[in-house]
């Protein structure tokens, strides 16, 4: 293990940790040592850099957050403890998803920008091209 992969895993479980201590349970808090351990395990594994990876992870705890706030602010207290579960988990992949499409594509762009930047060449632009200004085009 290299010492990014310590520093995603390390991440993650500690971030999977303190969400679960903000549910004040203790078995959240197990859960959520348990989340991250296993998110940062997958993330290392699949060879994401440790930024994105806690980043990617971190949107989606707070998504799962809100989602369950937003239910239990709607109900009774400890009146719809399934249905905040319920609502933790979808807005949390939700937010996993989103955050994760955002991260992917912002990383690639940056990438892309280094590339062009190495070898000498203008870096990308934003914007159609189209046949009239595409020098590429013959």
């Amino acid at each position: 293990m290299s010492r990014s992969d310590v520093a995603t895993l390390a991440a993650t479980t500690t971030a999977g940790g303190i969400a679960g201590w903000a549910l004040a349970t203790p078995i959240a808090v197990i859960a959520g040592l348990a989340v991250g351990a296993g998110f940062g395990y997958a993330a290392n594994r699949a060879g994401i850099r440790p930024a994105v990876a806690f980043a990617v992870f971190a949107g989606a705890l707070v998504g799962a957050l809100v989602g369950r706030s937003i239910v239990r602010v709607l109900c009774l207290p400890g009146t719809c403890v399934p249905m905040e579960i319920i609502a933790a988990i979808l807005t949390g992949i939700g937010a996993l998803i989103g955050v994760g499409l955002v991260a992917a594509l912002v990383t690639r762009s940056f990438d892309e920008y280094h590339e062009a930047v190495a070898a000498r060449r203008p870096p990308p632009t934003p914007g159609c091209k189209t046949e009239e200004t595409d020098p590429d085009q013959t």
